[in-house]
């Protein structure tokens, strides 16, 4: 009776074993959770809605990684500038990756971005040149002026995705998206933090680190003049491409301030505007410093003096877990950030 069913087996169409699978994939499908099959509809349709290389290219992505998952390639490591093995999809992965994780960033937005790999000294803040009136027939009086070097350098930033080997039956078009929006965010949030409050220990240094110039909140509650006492605490030279940074409960405290006639006095803040300027959310800033009179601080700044330093680019590598009937990758790249002027930074503490 089994070698019977051997033969079957061995005589089987081509047709009934694509049936087959088909089938197979069907069941798969159905075992997923919902918010996952409605999440890859809404990719697959804005795939569509793009121009045809970027499809042509994510679909490539796709095959490599099902061609990975189902043992074709054997593990390898790549990154944005190589393609082994005749692939593209490091590079277009790595696209992919880095346009999810710039959608989600703030401060990398807005703040001066650079690339250079390895070690690098900056110049950063220092004593200035002075003029003077020159009365006749007297030499001018001289400037030393100094300037502080801040090395930036390359610290590594990862995120590892498992994906299940389920996952595989979905469309390429889908499984790139959902690789490249999870390590995206995971990226794009990591760096936030260390931008906001990063203590520059194996990691970049956060503005909210700098020691920098602050008022603090005048009364029991915030009112508008703190606002704008903050608002003309920096400079004129650096209110031109400023923003505002606050943290959830700040944006509550501003949006909430009314006028006598119950007015309110920000409404933009439903834009993520104050007073003309970008008005960020960072969930970085605390809500809760203290308790009573110190909650939260508001910043103006200008991010053209916050530093990103780019070093190696972003790369893919990937890994098999056999046990787990996993395909394991990760993405990691190089980065580091520092103030490079403090005088463009201002905050207001106590705020409540």
């Amino acid at each position: 009776m089994g070698k019977e069913k051997n033969q079957e087996t061995e005589e089987m169409t081509e047709a009934q074993l694509k049936e087959l699978i088909s089938e197979g994939v069907k069941e798969v499908i159905k075992d997923l959770k919902g918010d996952i099959v409605s999440e890859m509809k809404t990719e697959i349709a804005n795939v569509k809605k793009d121009d045809d290389d970027k499809a042509s290219m994510i679909e490539k992505a796709g095959i490599f990684i099902k061609d990975l998952i189902g043992g074709k390639i054997d593990e390898k490591a790549v990154d944005s500038q190589t393609s082994s093995f005749g692939y593209t999809v490091p590079t277009e992965l790595a696209n992919e990756i880095l346009e999810k994780r710039d959608a989600i960033a703030k401060m990398r937005k807005h703040a001066f971005v650079f690339k250079a790999s390895g070690n690098v000294q900056i110049p950063t803040e220092g004593t200035g040149v002075t003029g003077y009136w020159v009365g006749e027939n007297e030499d001018i009086t001289e400037s030393n002026p100094t300037i502080t070097k801040s090395d930036l350098v390359d610290y590594y930033l990862g995120a590892r995705v498992l994906i299940p080997r389920k996952l595989l039956n979905t469309s390429a078009y889908n499984l790139v998206s959902y690789i490249s929006r999870l390590a995206g965010r995971a990226i794009a949030l990591v760096e936030e933090t260390a931008f906001v409050g990063g203590d520059g220990s194996s990691k970049p240094t956060g503005f909210r680190t700098a020691t920098v110039g602050s008022i603090a909140q005048a009364g029991a509650n915030l009112a508008s003049s703190d606002v704008e006492d903050l608002y003309y605490e920096l400079g004129e030279e650096y209110r031109v491409d400023a923003v505002f940074a606050t943290s959830t409960n700040g944006m509550k405290l501003i949006s909430n301030l009314r006028s006598t006639d119950g007015k309110r006095l920000y409404p933009e803040v439903d834009q993520k505007m104050l007073k003309g300027l970008p008005l960020l959310e960072m969930g970085d800033i605390p809500s809760n410093l203290g308790v009573g009179t110190d909650e939260t601080e508001i910043w103006i700044f200008s991010p053209e003096f916050y530093w990103i330093k780019d070093g190696e680019d972003l790369f893919v590598e990937t890994d098999k877990n056999i046990k787990a009937l996993q395909v394991e990758i990760v993405v990691a790249e190089a980065v580091d950030a520092i103030v490079t002027n403090a005088d463009a930074f201002k905050k207001m503490t106590a705020v409540v």
